[in-house]
């Protein structure tokens, strides 16, 4: 299957799950795309199939937004404000555990990563090659940042002690 076959379809599939077939009847179908953060490399799936029309191709008038967060790309596809998004799961997953009461829950339709590409980098100077040798060091991250945010589970997956994480 060819790249541009393989957009569409995804993109016919995205919109046949989250619009009622009137919708699907207009001559082109708007929809509002929110990415998770600004424009760099990741956001070229979205970014190139409206460049090259290929949504257009498909009746799709896409318009993708840059982001602020996943966090906050979650919360606007739930409150409408966007249709879609791209958020990373664990956003996602926390939007879920704290609105369990929430009328319009987001909910993931398509997996672009296998694994998070969430990471800790270090400076070869600093002599960190494992988990355990962040013990005592100062992490940076902003506070929304889902890696951030997921860094207690990945504590407790390499046994080491979260609240000994220096932020």
């Amino acid at each position: 299957m060819n790249k541009r076959v393989f957009i569409q379809t995804a993109a016919a599939l995205c919109v046949a799950g989250a619009f009622s077939g009137a919708a699907l009847a207009q001559a082109m179908t708007p929809i509002k795309f929110q990415l998770d953060w600004r424009f760099e490399g990741p956001a070229a799936l979205f970014l190139v199939p409206v460049a090259k029309g290929y949504f257009k191709d498909a009746k799709l008038d896409v318009t993708v937004d840059a982001g602020n967060g996943s966090g906050g790309t979650v919360t606007r596809v739930a409150s409408g404000s966007y249709d879609m998004g791209f958020a990373d799961m664990a956003a996602l997953m926390e939007f879920h555990a704290n609105n369990p009461d929430a009328p319009n829950k987001p909910v993931a339709i398509m997996m672009v990563y296998n694994n998070t590409p969430a990471s800790v980098m270090a400076l070869k100077k600093s002599g960190i090659k494992t988990p355990a040798d962040l013990t005592g060091k100062k992490l940076g991250a902003p506070v929304f940042d889902a890696g951030r945010r997921a860094f207690p589970v990945f504590a407790k997956a390499n046994q080491l002690d979260n609240s000994k994480a220096n932020w």
